[in-house]
């Protein structure tokens, strides 16, 4: 018994720490990750994209952001333009490194994430009660 919760708790951190790799890795080609203090400060005036499923939006948000899923984005990115410095964020991350290697591949090449994810973000935030 001990040998097989060992095997799944091993199993789940190896899973883990490669998935966290592969998104920093994948994320180091296509976009700047930007720290919470500098995706705020950098991001005002420019596209805001909250990636995150409308609940979680309507619920809690980067200021100024607007909400896109990412299942529409990835069909149709015409609500961005290639020649402005675009901003993306999720939850934690894993979304938004896939979105900007497809955006990176459709030719925009000013995009930013945010790390961490919105988990961590500790900018100014709107929220609706």
């Amino acid at each position: 018994m001990w040998i097989t919760l060992f095997t799944i708790i091993l199993l789940w951190f190896l899973w883990y720490v490669g998935n966290k790799l592969w998104t920093n890795n994948m994320l180091k080609k296509s976009a700047t990750v930007l720290s919470s203090e500098d995706f705020e400060s950098q991001s005002h005036g420019h596209d805001i994209v909250d990636i995150r499923e409308p609940a979680k939006f309507k619920s809690k948000h980067v200021f100024g952001a607007r909400n896109i899923q990412y299942v529409m984005l990835k069909e149709n990115h015409a609500a961005l333009r290639k020649d402005r410095p675009v901003f993306l964020y999720d939850e934690n991350m894993q979304t938004a490194a896939r979105l900007a290697k497809m955006l990176k591949k459709e030719g925009y090449n000013q995009l930013y994430v945010l790390k961490n994810g919105f988990v961590d973000y500790k900018g100014k935030v709107k929220t609706n009660q």
